[in-house]
């Protein structure tokens, strides 16, 4: 029988099994229910006709958690939301546990195993009875949790409540395989076990409902619970952002190296007003600095010995809360496309006075930009990405997939820039990281060395044309990926799912657009989460009889895969954000 806790010895990293799983709506008809895979031949159940499966060996594998909703979704008009299903699928499997129903199932724990039981994990019950706002979204889930599955099908109220702050607490969102959106969520028993760092030293990538916690370092040792941490949040905020995070949503004080570290405060750094404009001192406003008077809290800037005064510095704390107010309002998105880049540059350009490069609210505004841009203009988009590199590589630690994906992407800007030295730098370093920390053989890695070799060979031919013809290139010369791909793409292009020899072994071959994560972030009283464009599959349409809901906003921030990735739906910046 698979564990959670099996490690199979040629394998990078340790898998964890779910106790129980949901797709989120938008996503329902495009994976299999029981496995999270992604086919193009779904088969409907044909009880519901709502929810799709691999095979008939899918079917009755996943008949246990599909059972009860099965003669739900057949009753109702409308599928609810994940927080809905993934709390019924939670309570019913419980349910069957303590009433031993599980043992007359001998599939019942095939890859579902764990070496604790749900009641075990954290569960913060009396913090989240003592929460207006966490009460009362419970009560909205379980009056909606009753009138889809029926009372009958469920454990009493107080019971449901205890599973659902378990749920709340330790749930992780499931990303498809190729680690560039959120599918779905799951309640990973052991997985969950492992402690929070905003300097992680590892990360989870998911195959399917399998997660794999990978190493970012050589050094770590993943049996090892006490040194082993991945992060539940985006990486690329302030300390203080992070956590008042971490606390409002999993009510604890973060005490992790990163946030005890002062030179974190960087993030929040100023310009120096009085130093030369391109050559200006960085200088951080807040933690114990050997330039500012510990008692009057004057700041001597020690490149010019001129003294920041106060109002400069309120100046300054006035643009990073300036772009945090236009950014949570999503002021930008109610924008014409044309509009919203003028704006934003009009930003940067204002904003790049007082705020250095690696200050998380100019980086943030970048990212915004960056989504607004001609996609034409590589090399407006390649200053953009360059210009957010520093604050990146700052907040993401060493082989992250959120830092590759970032310096992917510059090379890929370089590349269609014809810069092929510039971009083979760039794809090296990315390449490097993706084949380090990602499982044997995963679609990252290989498409990421499918890439690289193509650039070279691009290179390769580039640099050995007579000089005389270096001016003009032609079209096989340069074989530049499609220019009529606007460069933040919702969907992942089918090129970065081909396997690595495809590109490699054919010179030709088209390197991807650019590649982005997308999330689900949901935090405490945040909007509601934006729907995921899906691409509909040609041969599986899901069922005209079901309206499906909207996907409702939650209090959590979820337990991403790559902790960079960004809040919005819309956001395209996977480097910039977890």
């Amino acid at each position: 029988m698979a564990s959670e806790t099996a490690e199979t010895p040629a394998k990078k990293g340790i898998d964890f099994y779910p106790f129980a799983y949901a797709l989120y709506t938008e996503n329902s008809a495009d994976y299999c229910w029981n496995c999270f895979s992604e086919r193009k031949n779904l088969k409907i159940c044909q009880g519901c006709r709502t929810a799709w499966f691999c095979n008939e060996s899918c079917i009755n594998l996943g008949w246990k958690d599909h059972k009860v909703e099965c003669g739900a979704l057949k009753k109702s008009r409308t599928m609810p939301d994940i927080e809905v299903r993934i709390l019924g699928r939670i309570v019913t499997r419980h349910k069957d546990i303590t009433t031993g129903a599980d043992k007359e199932d001998p599939n019942f724990y095939l890859n579902r195993s764990s070496g604790r039981q749900i009641m075990d994990i954290w569960a913060h019950v009396d913090k989240i009875r003592n929460d207006n706002y966490a009460i009362t979204k419970f009560d909205k889930i379980y009056q909606q949790l009753v009138a889809f599955y029926g009372e009958d099908n469920l454990l009493d109220k107080e019971t449901v409540f205890q599973l659902h702050c378990r749920d709340f607490i330790n749930r992780h969102a499931i990303s498809d395989k190729h680690y560039m959106k959120e599918i779905g969520k799951g309640l990973y028993l052991d997985l969950c076990a492992y402690d929070h760092s905003c300097a992680p030293n590892t990360i989870y990538v998911c195959d399917g409902i399998v997660a794999t916690l990978c190493a970012l370092n050589s050094s770590v040792n993943l049996a090892d619970r006490s040194k082993t941490f991945y992060s539940y949040i985006e990486l690329v905020l302030a300390k203080q952002q992070r956590r008042k995070l971490l606390k409002d949503t999993w009510y604890f004080d973060c005490e992790c190296d990163r946030c005890k570290d002062n030179d974190e405060h960087i993030l929040t750094a100023m310009k120096c007003p009085h130093c030369e404009p391109e050559h200006a001192q960085t200088i951080p406003i807040f933690g114990n600095q050997p330039y500012k008077n510990p008692e009057t809290q004057q700041i001597i800037c020690p490149k010019c010995n001129q003294e920041v005064t106060q109002k400069e510095v309120l100046d300054a704390l006035s643009a990073t809360r300036f772009i945090t107010d236009l950014l949570d309002k999503q002021e930008l998105e109610q924008m014409k496309r044309s509009l919203a880049f003028d704006f934003a540059t009009e930003l940067i350009g204002r904003f790049k006075k007082f705020l250095p490069q690696c200050n998380v609210s100019y980086c943030k505004l970048i990212e915004a930009a960056i989504r607004f841009v001609d996609p034409q203009d590589h090399q407006k988009i390649l200053e953009l990405y360059r210009e957010a590199e520093a604050c990146v590589r700052i907040c993401f630690p060493q082989n992250h997939p959120a830092l590759a994906f970032h310096l992917r992407n510059i090379g890929l800007e370089y590349y269609r820039l014809e810069r092929f030295d510039d971009a083979i730098k760039y794809l090296e370093e990315a390449a490097g990281m993706f084949e380090f920390v990602m499982p044997v053989d995963h679609p990252l890695a290989k498409s990421s060395r499918a890439v690289l070799a193509t650039v070279k060979v691009k290179a390769a031919e580039r640099n050995n044309e007579p000089a005389e013809k270096k001016d003009e290139p032609s079209h096989d010369q340069i074989n530049a990926p499609p220019e009529d791909t606007p460069a933040p793409e919702k969907a992942l292009p089918d090129d970065t799912n081909k396997e690595a020899g495809a590109a490699s072994e054919v010179p030709d071959a088209q390197l991807p657009e650019k590649e982005t994560l997308q999330d689900k972030d949901e935090e405490k009283r945040s909007p509601a989460d934006a729907d995921v464009s899906v691409e509909a599959k040609e041969t599986v349409q899901p069922p005209p009889a079901l309206k499906p809901e909207p996907t409702v906003a939650t209090r959590e921030v979820c337990r991403q895969i790559a902790q960079g990735f960004l809040k919005d739906d819309d956001d395209e910046l996977p480097e910039l954000m977890d």
